[in-house]
Parts: C-alpha cells; structure tokens; sequence
C-alpha cells in the first residue's frame, strides 16, 4: 500500500538560503535528532547522484539499521531534489520543492511516497510527527544564523 504525504512549511529566509539548508547533510543531523540517529552520515551538501550509505537507529535506543539515501536529482538553480530511500523494511521517494513566499519568504514543499507494507500507516505517521518537528528546529537554525555576526 502506497501513501503520500504532503508538508508545506514557510520560512522567513530567501529561497536560494532555504534550499541551501534543506539539502545540508549537516542540517539533515541537526532536524532529526533526537528522533533518529544517523551512523557514517557525510557532512555538506548533497549532490545529485551521490549514494549516502548509513545505519539508523530510532531514538538511538533501537540497534542501527542499514538506510540507503540515492539523490536521483538536485537542482539547485531550480530548487528541487529527489531521493529514493529504503531501509527499516520501507522505501521512501522524497520530492522536495522550494518556492518564493512572498517578500523574503519561502515556501518549502515535501512530498513523500511510502511504500511499506503493512506498516505504511505506522511509517506514515512517523513521518508526519518528525517533519512537523524539521518544521521547528529549521526554524530555530535560521533565527541562530541571522544572530551570528558576519
């Protein structure tokens, strides 16, 4: 059974700077603590084609698990990047989009596609409680960031 899911999140940065920390291995750590942990994850920015190999653990109470992330696109120029994700007996492709939002806002779009099984609803609502929770620390990163004296 595949589910879709739509999160649409404003932020109050321009979009070039907003598709720049959505698409931050650094940032990706940062969102999903302490949710989920990340072992072997590299750090910067992704880049399309690049296969990111990790073990996840949920909570980090849970033992590690092999995740595979491929970006099968990254178009910085275009904002938007894909990935096909499987591990932890799911498999995810993960659309994102960012778009102006008014003057000095963007609008960042996540649409993921959930396939697992039996476990689709349990998967689904995970990721509606983990990306609600993205929502809040990117916007405390951004608030740290603009406070940071250049």
């Amino acid at each position: 059974m595949k589910r879709t899911l739509t999160f649409r999140h404003v932020y109050p940065v321009d979009p070039d700077r907003l598709f720049e920390l959505v698409t931050d291995l650094d940032t990706l750590e940062a969102v999903t603590k302490p949710w989920m942990r990340f072992d072997h994850l590299p750090s910067g920015p992704v880049r399309e084609g690049q296969v990111i190999d990790v073990d996840m653990s949920l909570f980090g109470l849970f033992p590690a698990r092999p995740y595979k992330i491929v970006v099968t696109k990254c178009a910085g120029s275009q904002h938007v990047m894909t990935s096909d994700e499987t591990g932890m007996g799911s498999h995810l492709v993960h659309m994102l989009e960012v778009h102006p939002s008014g003057e000095g806002s963007a609008e960042l779009v996540d649409r993921i596609e959930v396939e697992a099984g039996w476990a689709a609803p349990l998967v689904a609502m995970w990721l509606w409680l983990t990306h609600r929770w993205r929502h809040h620390v990117r916007l405390r990163l951004l608030r740290r960031l603009a406070e940071q004296p250049e």
